[in-house]
Formats: C-alpha cells, sequence, structure tokens
C-alpha cells in the first residue's frame, strides 16, 4: 500500500485524495484552510466543456494593457519587477497565438471529454452534491464578438459527448428571464454543459473521502521539507510526516508549499470576484455568460452566484470594493430592473491558480518524481476535478503516463 499525503483540500485535491483511497492507497489530506474557504468554494460552479478554451487568446495581452487604467474592468495587471511575474507574463504573451489557442483549446477539450460523466460517476458512488443542467445563454451587446465565440464553439465540435449549440434567436431574446435591455443585440444557447454549487460539492467529496478512509487534518499549514536520500517529507504545524508520494493541490499557493523542497511552478494567481444575490420572481432561471462584461451568472437552490474579473495581484485575498463593483456595473447593460444593484450583499473574492499557456499543470517534478502537482486549471477548476484526480490515481499507481498528460506537464515550461 503506498502512502500518499494530499496537499490541498480543494476540488481537486479532494478528488485525488478519493479516487487514490479507492485504489487501495493510505491517503492523508492536508490544508490550512477550512472547505471550501478558497477558491474552490468562491468561483461560478460551472462544469462548462463548452468553455474549454485557455484565457491566453489572440488579442487578451492588448485587451489587458487597454484595461488597465480602467478600476472595474474585468480583466487587469498589477505590475511587478519580480522575475518570476515578468517571465510569466511574457510566457502568456507568447500563448497569445492563434495557434497556441488552438492547440491549447484541443488539449482542454481532451480533458473536458469525460468532465460530466465523471460528475454522473461521482454521484453514482454516494458523493453529495448540488447540482443543476440547463441550457447556457451567452449574450451580446457587441455583435462582432458572436464571430469569436463561434469560432470557439466550432473547434469543439464533435469533441464533446452529448454539446450541440445554436444561435437565440430575436423571439428567444425578447422571451428571454429576466427581462433583456436594448443594449442586447445577439445570443448563444448551448446544451451540455451543467452547473453546481461548488461549496457542496467540496463538502460533499470530503464526506465521501472520509467514509473511504481518507484522513483529513485541517487548519495546519504544510510545507515540503528535503528529507535523507532525496526523499520528501510534509511539515504540518509542528509534526513531520512522511508519505512515499505527495500531492500538492494548493492551488494559488502551490508556490508557497513547493519552496521548501527549492522547487517552483509556472503560476501566477488570477482574482477572481463574486456577489450572491437571493433569489426573487423574475430572476435567472439558468446560467448566463455575458461575453463583454465577462460575468458567469449560475442560478443555484438558495442564491444566484454572480462571479467574474480576472487580475494577476499576486497572492492577494484582499477585497477591492470598486473592483469588485465592475461586475455589478457590467451585468447592468444587459437587463432591465435585475439584480437590485443597490441592496448588493457583500463581495468575496477567489484565487484561481493560472499558468502562462492556460492548461493545468498534472504531473511529477523531474527533480523530484515523488512530488507530484495538481494545479493551474484557471476557471476549470471544479469542472475538471474528477478528471484530474483520476489522472493523479494512475500516475501514483505507477503505469505508463496517458498521452494526455503530456499537454500539462510539470515540465513542459
Amino acid at each position: 500500500m503506498t502512502r500518499v499525503i494530499v496537499i490541498g483540500a480543494g476540488a481537486v485535491g479532494l478528488a485525488s485524495a478519493y479516487y487514490l483511497r479507492r485504489a487501495g492507497h493510505e491517503v492523508t489530506v492536508v490544508d490550512q484552510a477550512p472547505l471550501a474557504a478558497k477558491a474552490s468554494g468562491h468561483n461560478a460552479g460551472w462544469l462548462i466543456p463548452s468553455m474549454s478554451t485557455p484565457v491566453p487568446a489572440p488579442g487578451m495581452m492588448l485587451q489587458a494593457m487597454k484595461w488597465m487604467v480602467q478600476p472595474d474592468s474585468p480583466l487587469y495587471v498589477t505590475p511587478s519587477l519580480k522575475p518570476s511575474f515578468i517571465g510569466f507574463m511574457l510566457r502568456m504573451l507568447r500563448s497569445c497565438t492563434d495557434t497556441r489557442f488552438r492547440e491549447g483549446s484541443a488539449v482542454l477539450a481532451a480533458l473536458s471529454a469525460t468532465a460530466l460523466s465523471d460528475f454522473d460517476e461521482l454521484a453514482a458512488d454516494g458523493v453529495e452534491f448540488e447540482q443543476h443542467e440547463q441550457p447556457l445563454s451567452m449574450l451580446f451587446t457587441d455583435g462582432h464578438k458572436v464571430e469569436g465565440r463561434v469560432t470557439e464553439l466550432e473547434l469543439l465540435d464533435g469533441k464533446l459527448p452529448g454539446f450541440s449549440w445554436n444561435h437565440m434567436s430575436e423571439a428567444d431574446l425578447k422571451a428571454h428571464k429576466p427581462v433583456l435591455s436594448d443594449r442586447v443585440v445577439a445570443g448563444i444557447e448551448s446544451r451540455g454543459d451543467r452547473s453546481v454549487d461548488p461549496g457542496s460539492f467540496v463538502r460533499g467529496l470530503a464526506a465521501a473521502c472520509e467514509r473511504e478512509g481518507v484522513e483529513l487534518r485541517l487548519g495546519a499549514p504544510a510545507t515540503l521539507e528535503s528529507a535523507h536520500g532525496g526523499a520528501v517529507a510534509v511539515r504540518v504545524g509542528a509534526e513531520t510526516l512522511r508519505a512515499d508520494k505527495v500531492v500538492v493541490a494548493a492551488g494559488a499557493w502551490t508556490n508557497e508549499v513547493l519552496r521548501g523542497i527549492g522547487e517552483r511552478v509556472h503560476l501566477q494567481s488570477g482574482k477572481g470576484y463574486g456577489y450572491d444575490f437571493p433569489v426573487t420572481p423574475g430572476g435567472p432561471t439558468k446560467p448566463i455568460y455575458l461575453a463583454e462584461a465577462k460575468v458567469a451568472i449560475t442560478p443555484l437552490d438558495t442564491k444566484v452566484r454572480l462571479a467574474g474579473t480576472m487580475g494577476f495581484t499576486g497572492v492577494d485575498e484582499s477585497i477591492k470594493r470598486r473592483r469588485a463593483g465592475g461586475i455589478l456595473t457590467g451585468v447592468s447593460g444587459y437587463f432591465e430592473g435585475w439584480p437590485d444593484i443597490d441592496s448588493a450583499p457583500e463581495p468575496w473574492t477567489g484565487l484561481r491558480p493560472t499558468t502562462p499557456d492556460g492548461l493545468p499543470i498534472i504531473g511529477a517534478l523531474a527533480k523530484h518524481p515523488n512530488v507530484l502537482v495538481a494545479t493551474g486549471h484557471v476557471m476549470l477548476g471544479i469542472s475538471l476535478a474528477p478528471t484530474t484526480g483520476k489522472l493523479i490515481t494512475d500516475l501514483v499507481g505507477g503505469g505508463p503516463v496517458p498521452e494526455l498528460l503530456r499537454g500539462v506537464s510539470a515540465s513542459r515550461f
């Protein structure tokens, strides 16, 4: 039996722990934060094979530069002179080409191909979480942006089981709830995506892990330490734990965990904000994406979640109200009378682990092969958590490296 320590009790870490334990390994999960307190609980909760495209896209960096002077823009960069930050941004710039975007989209589509069936398997296994399956509407106030979305969707045609899409007619737009403003000129509806309450998913995974015999150790920071003979130990508070394999699924904090063994991966924090509005008559009943405002709207059982923005600010969980308020400003341009912005709840924030090419990092470190990294999922952390957990389990089991992992290896940069 292999002894495995998973650092990180978010969706990816817990999914990895669940599948590792089901494969017969002895598993301990360590995290300083409570369950669902970080990005795994603070996100749109979308299972979105249809948006399996990298954040670095043609024109993205130019748009970010234009938005830098706007304090409430959906994409922003806080400049830094740190070599790691400069190197990251240069690599991201090189990823913003049509060729790399298409290559990255193919990798993400391959990873996402089993995402929904993986969630079905978890539910069948007794993992309890709130899940919804409705069409996703993408709304546009700029008709020129529709063609770009169609191009992305065409890249996915035939690659995602059960996926389809169509242009919304004028009648569809007029019948939309909430009622659309005159600024909305077009829409695309897709089927084959889902949404979950991400907090319920994390808590459901944690409960399932404990039922399977996984040890959860929450409330203490974990770091890696070099041990005798090239081995790696995990320092948890004042205690040192030993393991055959260590899985680092610490999200935006991954490099802080790796620092103790002199390792780092190319990763930056992508800061997102959100609001949880109460469910009200006339409010949304299905997921909506506001294309130009870059805001995701997720109706859940007890709330309607608004999530958006992508800010490269370092590991900073402070809330900038004007920046968060850009979500509300953006939403107000699409609907008539919804939401009630004057009574908006308190905003929250979540730090998405982001790589220069927009693809996750899944695999062993070259210099420390007994340390596996599972991070960098950007906005697909919930969507790809079960898939990642299965891949990590395959790697710990010592079998051949799946072809799927070659495009997301820890050493690809």
